[in-house]
């Protein structure tokens, strides 16, 4: 699992993020994801709400050529987050055993274009 501040991110704009995930051992990238499902989520922190999520099965998250997972909210789904820190998290699922990837800090900063 990774620990992580993410940089800074628009309320104004689309927000797509990629992500590779590496094998610990070796430090390649995993470029098999067959199987595998993913989720994330966006939470305020005070107090904890859950504000943006999306996964695999709904079709917000996709996973690309070369073993790059994609997600993807809209500028409108943006919107709807006031500026300040939120907590990401991110986990894979394959074959019944999920595993938390990622937590992280992100900070969403007002995008000032109407």
């Amino acid at each position: 699992m990774y620990e992580a501040i993410l940089n800074p991110i628009s309320n104004r704009a689309d927000w797509i993020e990629t992500i590779e995930l590496i094998d610990d051992e070796t430090g390649e990238v995993l470029t098999d994801l067959s199987g595998l499902s993913a989720s994330v989520e966006i939470r305020s922190r005070q107090p904890y709400c859950r504000r943006l999520g999306g996964t695999s099965n709904d079709g917000r998250i996709i996973f690309t050529d070369g073993g790059v997972i994609q997600w993807h909210f809209t500028v409108e789904e943006m919107r709807s987050l006031e500026p300040g820190l939120y907590q990401l998290g991110f986990t894979i699922t394959r074959e019944d055993v999920t595993e938390q990837e990622l937590i992280a800090a992100l900070p969403i900063i007002d995008g000032v274009v109407r």
